[in-house]
């Protein structure tokens, strides 16, 4: 056999040797001593070492590691299906033997690559939480140098407020891969793909966290949104203008008075300001100015100041020219004021213009010309203006929230809408003129009864004409039969006071009930009154008109203990 005797002593490692049946031929001491025994030679590997795989490796031809105790094994075939050696290395000298390894070198500087690749922040921590590793993002993204966040638990740096939630304690507790939202300490927010490592036995090894920092994509996110909306809102407005105007439904003197007066002030070129609770109908108003105007087949141009963003609504108005500002239209823009050019600018809600666009608005009204963002050239403009709110101007003025200039610009012809309590007259009208739309629209052809007009007249209508529209165009869509009765009408309607108060009188004798409530209020007069005369002062009539009333209610007077 192989005489190891000499290389057996001059290495820093345990060398064992054993045939294909297991027998041992060969031990060096320091094999002795890791295996904590005085000699092997006899013996089977099978009873030194147990479950080791030396002699598959003989067999096979191909070397494995296996471990026994804090030992790594390197188990080696070194006569084909003969002989075979097992080496014996201390962790420490394994590990160092591993890092002077080139392929070992190779893989370390892979994953170096890896980690730092993207700019992502990759952690990996033990089964404790104990950060081992971290990319060079660490700082970047979490304001902490790499050299501070080794070695740290990640529980306590949740606990300190470095990152939170930590994901590290997710997967540990509940031994599954997560994926969370962060934020550090300085206000960054993350997504972290967190992944459990596990061990042969199924236990927890290790934790890779690969987190990216969307903070600035959320930021772009809330700019997208915001002009998502704004596109939303004038595809909304485009869909309209292609639409045929609606007419003014009306029956009450109060509309008739506020439809005469657009009509007299429709071929003028005066601004127009509109006034009236939510859902009046103030927007109604002005596209009937418009088309009753000679400027009816020029643009009508709605700009609704409460829905369009502070930040963009002076660009949307007045337009900028290309290269303005980052993320602009490259080749600029008009703006709704250009776009109304020699048709009508409908500003509504005008209250929520704030005070640095209404300056330039004043310009716009006194002058007919602006001047776009990032230009120096005035834009003349032929516009017709009206604006329309539901709120008060005049103390918004007094609170220094609206121009004081501008209001009065604004506030040359007034038209007040009266809201619908107002003028019930028009109720049953708009009844019917919403219903015939929507059952034309929805090719759902439905009649209504005359209780329910009768109770929508008495109705508190809240948010005006907007609100019936809504509520008879949802009785269209969901009401199964073809004749729109009381019990169709929702929740809400039938528990509303006007409804009790109808169901009240509906069983009720007028007379009866007035001369019940005299009899109670003179019995009450007479009770904390000491003649009959004191009673008579406190009800203002005559001593004999009480006399009277007694005689007719058969009132005990008796009873009631007083002096006559």
């Amino acid at each position: 056999m192989y005489d190891l005797s000499e290389v057996g002593k001059c290495v820093p490692f345990g060398v064992l040797v054993v045939d294909i049946n297991g027998e041992i031929h060969y031990q060096n001491e320091t094999c002795l001593h890791i295996l904590n025994t005085e000699n092997t030679n006899k013996k089977f590997i099978q009873e030194i070492l147990p479950g080791n795989i030396i002699i598959k490796v003989i067999k096979e031809g191909q070397f494995e590691i296996s471990a026994y105790n804090e030992t790594a094994l390197l188990n080696i075939p070194i006569s084909a299906g003969k002989l075979g050696m097992i080496l014996f290395f201390p962790n420490d000298i394994y590990h160092e033997l591993l890092s002077k390894s080139p392929r070992v070198i190779d893989l370390k500087q892979e994953l170096e690559a890896i980690m730092n690749l993207n700019g992502e922040l990759v952690t990996i921590t033990d089964a404790n939480g104990i950060v081992l590793r971290v990319s060079n993002a660490c700082e970047q993204i979490l304001g902490v140098k790499e050299q501070d966040f080794i070695g740290k638990s990640a529980p306590i740096m949740e606990k300190s407020g470095v990152i939170r939630p930590s994901s590290t304690k997710y997967v540990i507790e509940n031994k599954r891969k997560i994926t969370m939202n962060q934020v550090t300490k300085s206000g960054r927010r993350l997504i972290v793909h967190a992944h459990p490592i596990f061990k042969e036995d199924g236990s927890l090894h290790k934790v890779i966290n690969i987190s990216k920092d969307v903070t600035e994509i959320e930021n772009l996110q809330k700019k997208l949104e915001e002009t998502k909306s704004v596109l939303d809102y004038y595809q909304q407005e485009l869909r309209i203008l292609k639409k045929k105007d609606q007419e003014m439904i009306y029956k009450s003197k109060a509309m008739e008075g506020v439809y005469e007066l657009a009509c007299r002030v429709a071929d003028v070129d005066a601004t127009i300001f509109i006034h009236g609770e939510t859902g009046v109908g103030k927007e109604v108003l002005a596209r009937t100015v418009h088309n009753l105007s000679i400027r009816k087949n020029a643009p009508f141009v709605k700009i609704n100041c409460a829905a369009i963003p502070d930040s963009i609504i002076e660009s949307e108005l007045f337009g900028y020219a290309k290269g303005t500002f980052t993320g602009a239209n490259k080749d600029g823009k008009k703006g709704l004021a250009l776009a109304a050019h020699e048709g009508t600018l409908f500003l509504d809600e005008i209250g929520e213009l704030p005070l640095q666009v209404q300056a330039k608005l004043l310009q716009l009204l006194q002058e007919k010309r602006f001047t776009p963002l990032g230009e120096t050239k005035l834009i003349e403009v032929d516009v017709r203006f009206i604006a329309a709110t539901n709120r008060n101007l005049e103390e918004m003025v007094r609170e220094g929230t609206f121009r004081e200039d501008l209001y009065y610009r604004l506030f040359v012809v007034p038209i007040t809408i009266p809201p619908l309590s107002q003028r019930k007259e028009d109720i049953p009208f708009l009844v019917s003129h919403f219903l015939e739309i929507n059952s034309q629209k929805y090719k759902q052809y439905k009649t209504i009864d005359k209780e329910v007009i009768e109770f929508f007249t008495d109705y508190e209508w809240k948010g005006n004409v907007r609100e019936l529209q809504n509520t008879v165009e949802r009785l269209v869509l969901t009401v199964s039969a073809q004749h729109i009765e009381l019990q169709h009408l929702p929740e809400k309607f039938l528990l509303s006071p006007s409804r009790q108060v109808r169901e009240v009188l509906e069983n009720v004798d007028l007379k009866q009930e007035v001369e019940e409530f005299e009899k109670q209020l003179i019995i009450r007069a007479l009770e904390t009154s000491s003649t009959m005369r004191e009673a008579s002062k406190k009800l203002g009539v005559d001593a004999s008109t009480i006399s009277r009333k007694v005689r007719k209610y058969k009132i005990n007077v008796a009873k009631l203990q007083f002096i006559m």
